[in-house]
């Protein structure tokens, strides 16, 4: 089954455009802010929260809003990520080891990846007792955005392509791109980056670090003029990868090709990058555009595809995931 079936039903139920905007723009914007939680459970929670804070009836009135085509009231985008932004989120353990205990009109959460578990906002729980206190929550979240997985590779070339600020983590997480195989060069002048399969390993091959454009598997290129956006646009080229718009040729079951490359490939970076405590991109772009405001999206937009790519994406660029290993074909 689809992991992300349940996040699409509750996207195309809505009829009305508008509030189907801002329903994407809920669920992709609570899964940026919960980086303690895969993508998938993100999404998960996302949903139930949506139930549970009826956002499009008292949200974003003193912010700014717009009109949906019935007439009801929904929240700006600011009004919005301001309400994920409040967002107080733990499991029932978690606020029970913190001396709290859910009150009797408590709305539970329920997370079933791997295996059932509660959750409460932190309106739904009271103190145990005057000692009761829990840590900072959102200080927590910027701890696991910043987590490296214990097999990251640093790899210092990348450093030519970061800015100011966050340098080091930058080269952390593109240091591991060698694990699928994956090298980038300054080697266009087009302001968007290009990701080409150069070679087709045989099964069993395994990539290694210190690959160079000459023996690697997917060659990304980006150009040295956009900037501050060379990191973002890196991400946006291996989302293209796991978007299934250049062939994965580690797996069985390669997501199938779309429609729209850029839109969903920049989506998925859009998502990872904000998890990875990478720099966002600046600047606006058509799917930007068109995402920030809840205008209606291309029909043939993959919010599962999209999903999955960035979760796939956060674990090799974090360092959670090993190097992987090709399916064919056979070495002659």
């Amino acid at each position: 089954m689809n992991d992300f079936e349940t996040t699409i039903d509750r996207i195309t139920k809505e009829q009305d455009p508008a509030i189907r905007g801002r329903v994407q723009q809920f669920i992709v914007e609570t899964v940026r802010a919960l980086p303690n939680l895969t993508t998938k459970q993100g999404a998960s929670l996302a949903i139930q929260l949506l139930e549970t804070l009826r956002f499009a009836d008292s949200a974003g009135a003193s912010r700014g809003s717009s009109t949906s085509a019935h007439g009801a009231q929904l929240p700006s985008f600011d009004a919005l990520s301001t309400l994920i932004a409040d967002l107080d989120v733990r499991s029932d353990a978690e606020w029970r080891s913190f001396g709290f205990q859910p009150t009797e009109e408590a709305h539970p959460l329920l997370i079933a990846i791997p295996e059932i578990e509660i959750f409460y906002r932190h309106t739904d729980v009271a103190p145990t007792s005057s000692e009761s206190a829990a840590p900072s929550f959102h200080e927590n979240q910027a701890m696991w955005r910043r987590r490296i997985g214990s097999v990251t590779e640093p790899n210092l070339i990348y450093k030519e392509f970061t800015g100011p600020g966050r340098a080091q983590r930058a080269v952390e997480m593109l240091g591991n791109l060698w694990k699928i195989g994956a090298v980038v060069t300054r080697d266009t002048q087009s302001r968007l980056g290009m990701c080409t399969q150069v070679y087709t390993p045989v099964k069993g091959e395994k990539p290694i670090p210190l690959m160079s454009e000459k023996d690697c598997w997917y060659h990304i290129q980006v150009s040295e003029g956009i900037g501050e956006n060379q990191v973002p646009e890196i991400v946006r080229c291996v989302a293209e990868i796991f978007c299934g718009y250049v062939a994965q040729v580690w797996t069985n079951d390669p997501i199938p090709a779309g429609k729209l490359r850029i839109q969903e490939s920049e989506a998925a970076a859009y998502i990872a990058l904000a998890r990875l405590d990478l720099p966002a991109r600046t600047g606006n772009t058509t799917w930007s555009s068109s995402y920030l405001s809840a205008q209606p999206l291309s029909p043939a937009f993959r919010w599962d595809v999209v999903l999955e790519a960035s979760h796939q994406i956060e674990n090799l660029l974090r360092g959670d995931t090993a190097p992987v290993t090709a399916i064919g074909p056979e070495a002659s």
